[in-house]
């Protein structure tokens, strides 16, 4: 069900609050991606939506300890679920990815409030490494009104005037997502550099190094998690390939900070991206915990279901408590879901 319909019809008729006595769980794990200063320049929304001011997270901070929630690490999270012990609902900030403001502006806020969050970090981000090319493909597209390359002996041409870019950003990002890890790589070549866009720029530039990431994982507040090596959709790999992605990043990630690893997320995370294959890899690696980006509330049930905990996205494009309040009294999930509680694959 489309979910703009849905935050219509709770915005008319507040119905979202009939759900919360049976669907906001135990609590709530929110996501997030990149902490941004809002900017007034054209953006691609897939990308903009993926960053939320420093004003709206603090603003959900105090909104969580008024309103009686506990902000809680994963390892509570972990230890409520499999050991009990809640006394209140509880809400844990995770971060994907790796990026630069999360020491710059999230963890100042959380230290200012005492309160606890975690970052999956993909280790080619602070080996800067990592090609960022959805920001790539963002200037890519906004730059020009023609884009043209050849791949894999195939030919693409997309018109991108001003009311076509949002429609070939996605149609090359569904492109980029459906490919495996040594493809890729090739891609990414064949559509950059032909209009000589240093592929690593971003990386540079947006996030964090291992420095930055060992002083916070010294942190009581912080914990660090594994997120890959490369960020592919796991789903595109083979076993092998993919089972190199989660082990390698923990082990990288343990070497920087003297310490175990023992919470994962999946990238991208979806249905399309993270399946029971990928579900059983993360079982048999021995992690505490394992998110996903589908929607949902934590349920004591999901005690069963550690590899693959449901998520809340929190959004730059939707800055309004009312959003968070849909999401976390379980409405848009229960809608979207046939009614069902336990969210998991």
């Amino acid at each position: 069900m489309d979910q703009e319909l849905l935050f219509k019809a709770a915005r008319i008729s507040r119905i979202h609050h009939l759900f919360r006595p049976f669907y906001t769980g135990m609590g709530s794990i929110l996501m997030f991606h990149r902490i941004a200063k809002k900017e007034n320049s054209q953006r691609i929304e897939k990308n903009r939506r993926n960053e939320v001011s420093p004003e709206f997270l603090e603003l959900l901070i105090t909104y969580f300890l008024e309103n009686g929630y506990e902000i809680v690490s994963l390892d509570t999270v972990y230890e409520y679920l499999v050991h009990g012990g809640r006394q209140a609902r509880f809400v844990a900030f995770t971060f994907d990815d790796g990026y630069a403001d999360a020491y710059s502006l999230a963890y100042p806020l959380f230290r200012e409030y005492d309160a606890p969050f975690a970052i999956y970090v993909s280790t080619n981000y602070p080996d800067k490494k990592a090609v960022l090319w959805w920001y790539l493909l963002e200037a890519l597209v906004l730059r020009n009104e023609e884009i043209s390359f050849t791949h894999d002996k195939k030919s693409y041409h997309f018109s991108s005037r001003a009311d076509q870019k949002e429609a070939v950003f996605h149609a090359i990002r569904t492109l980029i997502i459906r490919k495996s890890d040594n493809a890729l790589e090739q891609l990414m070549r064949d559509l950059f550099e032909p209009y000589h866009m240093d592929m690593h720029g971003y990386s540079h530039n947006l996030t964090l190094d291992w420095n930055q990431i060992r002083i916070m994982s010294e942190d009581a507040l912080v914990t660090i998690g594994a997120h890959t090596m490369n960020h592919y959709a796991l789903s595109r790999l083979t076993k092998e390939q993919a089972e190199h992605e989660i082990h390698i990043s923990r082990e990288t990630i343990e070497h920087h900070i003297g310490k175990k690893v023992e919470h994962f997320s999946y990238p991208f995370g979806s249905r399309g991206e993270a399946g029971e294959r990928e579900f059983e890899m993360v079982r048999n690696s021995g992690f505490k915990t394992a998110t996903t980006t589908r929607i949902g509330n934590i349920f004591p049930a999901h005690r069963n279901h550690l590899e693959c905990l449901p998520r809340i996205p929190v959004s730059g494009n939707r800055e309004a408590l009312f959003y968070i309040e849909a999401f976390t009294s379980g409405y848009i999930s229960a809608m979207s879901n046939n009614f069902k509680k336990v969210i998991t694959v």
